[in-house]
């Protein structure tokens, strides 16, 4: 998965849990009165630590992508 779809997957795990009124309070009020709830900030932490390892593979892949750019660039003479 590349990094905008991780960063697109990420926003949107988010929304879809700040949604769910078990996991955040929002408040019309004011954003200042929102709040994760704790069986959200559970949620939060469990999201996160399933997405770390995609994350770190899209990051991979994106700097394998450019090195791979700029050796081919550096071969064919063009400035990297």
């Amino acid at each position: 998965m590349n990094k905008q779809a991780m960063k697109d997957v990420l926003y949107g795990g988010l929304i879809e849990l700040m949604g769910n009124k078990d996991y955040y309070y929002h408040s019309v009020a004011s954003p200042k009165y929102s709040y994760w709830t704790e069986s959200g900030k559970e949620a939060l932490t469990g999201y996160f630590l399933a997405l770390g390892d995609k994350i770190l593979e899209a990051e991979e892949e994106s700097l394998n992508k450019r090195a791979k750019e700029l050796v081919l660039k550096g071969l064919k003479g063009e400035t990297v």
